[in-house]
């Protein structure tokens, strides 16, 4: 593995905090450092903030989780070509050189390093109690974790480093999913004893972990171990009854379900009762910073509307939903609230449109193309409407704005905008997010649940759940409509109702690739061309042609079968 550049992660730390001579600190012993560093109250919180901003390089920017998780999925897909299309079309471009597999595990490898310094030399911390001790040790194995359960599932065996090194290494192997996934397991049952119960209860920001986020994600491990060679017999059990433990104990961590769906994705509401984990950004550069999710998915409404604005967010267009979300997942709009509030529907005028009233576009109704009159939209006014459902084209003609129905959801321009990363609080239209992005939050653990009961073949117990995530999600007086019956619980809606409620949350792949749909699903439901790409070797990304390149001593580094 590449350790210098592990190294330098941690070494940064101490050259900025302990504000020394350049020439000074090369002079050093830097395993010393580190472990002098590390071992004082100042220099383990400031190792645990890099480890935490680390998760900046997965969550937020343009080469990040993204584009490994929501896009070539049954979600997801190019909109306007960018960066990501090799790897949401699967096409023979996308190979072990590309962008994204180095990002990914280039950061986590490096915060995996940060995270075994401040185990190791965290356990000499002196200068405060012991339970402060355990619990900064303990947040550096959830992040551990956090970060080894990512690399586990993208790529499969990965090299398992436990402790931290300093020195630069040209030898390497890869260590077996399943002394992976003990590892991972062993790091997070430690959290579960020594953290802080949860964010809410201890007025943690939601970024920071806690016995609930370590649960939540455990719950998930055992899950995803459990459908992988790796699995061993009680594993859906004890994915089970970890997220049973937790949702059980919601009263008394001060966690719960928001009451309304739209209510979890509100700006300022990322560290509510529902968010049991998040990656933090704020206004401020030095710890916060800023991304770019809240252009990724917003159509070119300017086009129509005149002017970008600070509601309706600055139009990349990289990403738009497959035509099945749209018109099949979401298929029910009146009894589920679930898809106006994650799809825009309505965007006011922000300037005067149209006002000589002369002038058509066009519109699809049942196949055959219609010139409409542009409408004349005074600020203020509706400007245009997506309704979500087709209409008539004498419908269309009596209203006072655009209308666009899903038959014409055709090309690159009108699509409805998926709207949990807009962020209206921006100071200009074009300026990046300070957001932070949601991680994990209690309604995923109600579907963990509910997948492990149906592996578990307890259907009447997974639909307790399942109804608990979808009356919530009730339009008004719908609650009833919403609820099902055991008889129509299996794996594909499963995974249909995490789509309905966790669109776009950078859980799709993996869900896919743990279940064994992938292929199936993007196959089917892909209407661009991943569906004409996707092999079974797709379920795992490549190695790094720079990791593999690096191994220059012994047996070669094994790239993943046929990239």
């Amino acid at each position: 593995m590449k350790k210098t550049i592990y190294t330098l992660s941690v070494l940064l730390i101490a050259v900025i905090i302990l504000a020394g001579c350049k020439k000074e600190l090369i002079e050093e012993n830097h395993s010393k450092l580190t472990e002098d560093f590390f071992s004082t109250p100042q220099g383990i919180e400031s190792g645990l903030n890099a480890a935490y901003g680390g998760l900046r390089t997965l969550y937020g920017p343009e080469q990040g989780l993204e584009a490994f998780t929501n896009i070539g999925t049954d979600e997801f897909r190019i909109a306007n070509g960018n960066r990501t299309t090799n790897v949401a079309d699967y096409n023979t471009s996308y190979n072990s050189g590309n962008e994204f597999s180095a990002n990914t595990w280039d950061n986590c490898y490096k915060w995996i390093n940060t995270c075994n310094g401040l185990v190791d030399f965290g356990a000499n911390l002196t200068g405060v109690t012991e339970t402060v001790k355990k619990q900064k040790i303990a947040e550096a194995k959830f992040l551990r974790a956090f970060y080894y359960f990512t690399l586990v599932q993208l790529f499969g065996d990965v090299t398992l480093n436990k402790n931290f090194s300093n020195s630069p290494q040209t030898a390497a192997t890869r260590d077996s999913k399943v002394d992976v996934y003990n590892f991972i397991i062993s790091d997070l049952n430690t959290c579960i004893t020594d953290l802080s119960p949860s964010p809410q209860l201890n007025a943690l920001q939601s970024g920071r972990a806690s016995v609930a986020a370590a649960k939540h994600l455990l719950a998930k491990v055992y899950l995803t171990r459990g459908y992988s060679n790796a699995a061993v017999p009680t594993d859906f059990k004890d994915a089970f009854d970890m997220a049973k433990g937790l949702i059980d104990q919601k009263a008394a961590l001060a966690i719960g379900l928001m009451p309304d769906f739209a209510d979890v994705f509100k700006p300022g509401n990322e560290n509510k009762q529902e968010v049991l984990f998040n990656v933090q950004y704020s206004r401020d550069l030095t710890f916060g910073g800023a991304h770019t999710w809240n252009h990724l998915y917003v159509a070119p409404y300017d086009a129509y509307l005149g002017e970008r604005n600070l509601n309706d967010g600055r139009s990349f267009a990289w990403f738009r939903a497959t035509k099945w979300v749209y018109e099949t997942a979401f298929a029910d709009k009146i009894n589920d609230s679930r898809y106006y509030k994650t799809f825009q529907s309505v965007w006011k005028a922000t300037k005067a449109l149209n006002q000589t009233g002369s002038g058509t576009y066009a519109v699809k109704v049942n196949g055959t193309t219609y010139n409409v009159n542009l409408p004349k939209v005074n600020v203020g006014d509706t400007a245009m409407v997506y309704p979500g459902y087709n209409m008539t084209i004498e419908e269309i003609r009596a209203k006072k704005y655009y209308v666009f129905t899903p038959e014409n959801y055709t090309n690159n321009r009108i699509f409805p905008t998926m709207t949990k990363y807009l962020d209206p609080n921006r100071l200009v239209p074009n300026e990046d997010s300070h957001r932070p992005i949601i991680v994990f939050r209690l309604a995923e653990t109600y579907l963990i649940a509910a997948e492990a009961a149906f592996k578990l073949q307890q259907p009447d117990v997974a639909v307790g759940y399942i109804n608990d995530v979808r009356r919530r999600a009730a339009a008004v007086g719908k609650q009833a409509q919403m609820e099902i019956t055991s008889a129509v619980v299996n794996i594909d809606f499963i995974l249909d109702e995490r789509t309905r409620e966790l669109c776009a949350e950078n859980t799709r792949w993996f869900d896919l690739v743990r279940t064994g749909k992938l292929v199936e699903r993007v196959k089917a439901y892909d209407d661009y061309e991943a569906n004409k790409n996707i092999q079974s070797f797709h379920v795992l990304r490549p190695i790094p042609l720079s990791q593999i390149n690096a191994v220059t001593t012994g047996t070669p580094y094994p790239q993943n079968d046929k990239w």
